[in-house]
């Protein structure tokens, strides 16, 4: 073969395309919701387990109150409030001592702007977490009082929600229950002026 006829060869040989060769993708087959899961092996693999039907509180954290734990069962949280009723006591006595700081004004000369901020911010939060807990306990007491009252054993909330605002009313004083009337039927009154705006 001469020269001439070996470079004709080459080049027409890479000048024409690659044969495209047809490759049936394989069918994947539906897995069952038994079968094991497939991971990647680059993933790393976390120490802590995850287990299907058990929630973890707060997120990834290993660190978690054991009271709450859902693992430990369900939460009873009657009986939490009547073993842990003694903290109240601890708070409303650091109340009334951060109380008498903020009224001391030799006291609140010594501190800065942001001391002050601090301890009149832990003193409200305080005040709201206890304040909270004490409508939690009495809006409880409320619907187990109905329950007893008439033999019911189970309420749904629209019901319990009316039991609930029907006790509040009955232990407000004559001043609030006044005053009670009176936001709700400025707030009645808003809504009704609301809406005749949007239907002009």
């Amino acid at each position: 073969m001469s020269e001439q006829e070996e470079d004709e060869f080459f080049s027409s040989e890479s000048d024409s395309a690659p044969e495209e060769t047809s490759v049936k993708p394989k069918s994947k087959k539906s897995k069952g919701k038994h079968a094991p899961k497939e991971a990647s092996a680059k993933k790393r693999v976390s120490k802590v387990r995850e287990i299907p039907g058990l929630k973890i509180r707060g997120g990834k954290s290993m660190y978690r109150d054991i009271r709450f734990d859902p693992a430990y069962g369900k939460v009873n949280y009657e009986r939490i409030r009547k073993d842990y009723g003694f903290l109240d006591e601890y708070r409303k006595q650091e109340i009334g001592e951060m109380d008498k700081m903020l009224k001391d004004s030799k006291m609140m000369s010594r501190m800065d702007d942001e001391q002050i901020e601090d301890l009149k911010y832990r003193n409200q939060s305080l005040k709201s977490r206890l304040g909270h807990l004490k409508e939690e306990e009495f809006e409880k007491e409320a619907i187990i009082k109905y329950k007893k009252e008439t033999g019911k054993k189970w309420l749904k909330h629209g019901e319990q929600r009316k039991v609930i605002k029907v006790a509040k009313f009955e232990s407000m004083s004559t001043r609030q229950r006044r005053k009670a009337i009176e936001r709700r039927r400025k707030r009645k009154l808003g809504k009704e002026m609301k809406s005749f705006a949007f239907s002009k």
